[in-house]
């Protein structure tokens, strides 16, 4: 459903639509990649996006190659971040009133910090988003949720050996009075949802997809 269009050199964006009406503009949610890349399962997560009737958007962050897993960076990949977003903001079929965010593994945690330090988005998903990671008290999600600027849902999986429960549970006892919903699903591992993964579980993927529509559908 989605393609690739270069908006400069050594970026490409994949981008996915739903079925356009002449003159409406659509909610729209930008993807930050897991540590892969914008591979298969990232690229079907915008085309399942765009079966629900949002534009979805997804920037490589490694530009071709030029950064890989382990020269990344948290300045590289919102570098890119922004140029996507300001790109996305003048697609004329985007709704700028009605952004969000969705983010996968280390994905997940930028996710976080984009809703902390953009004020667009009007909601946000991290999947197994490591919220506890970060080098510093100012990129390290759990000690900024006061500053989360729209509702934030959160997907971990039980069995997740990189995020251990106590991680999960002491994210979960500081945002509950503050209504970010989180789902924690038994017998789930990390990177449940990517169906190349050994660790995908179709049933757990359809329940943890239907709260992420659930979710963007409330708040876009």
């Amino acid at each position: 459903m989605g393609s690739f269009v270069t908006i400069r050199e050594n970026l490409p964006v994949y981008i996915s639509k739903p079925g356009l009406k002449t003159g409406e503009k659509y909610p729209t949610v930008l993807l930050f990649m897991h540590l892969h890349g914008v591979d298969n399962s990232q690229q079907k997560i915008c085309d399942d996006l765009a079966d629900a009737g949002y534009i979805a958007i997804a920037g490589d962050a490694y530009q071709n190659g030029l950064f890989g897993p382990e020269t990344r960076s948290d300045e590289m990949i919102f570098g890119v971040f922004e140029e996507v977003l300001n790109y996305t903001k003048n697609m004329n079929e985007v709704d700028t009133n009605r952004l969000g965010v969705i983010g996968i593994c280390m994905g997940g945690r930028h996710a976080y910090l984009a809703n902390i330090n953009y004020s667009e988005f009007k909601a946000a998903v991290a999947f197994y988003g490591f919220p506890h990671r970060g080098s510093t008290p100012d990129d390290t999600p759990q000690k900024l949720i006061d500053k989360f600027n729209s509702p934030v849902l959160s997907i971990f999986g039980e069995l997740d050996k990189g995020i251990p429960m106590e991680d999960v549970n002491r994210y979960i006892a500081a945002t509950k009075h503050l209504g970010h919903p989180t789902f924690v699903y038994e017998g789930a591992g990390h990177g449940f949802l990517n169906p190349d993964s050994n660790n995908h579980n179709a049933d757990v993927s359809e329940k943890a997809w239907k709260e992420t529509l659930i979710h963007f559908n409330k708040h876009l």
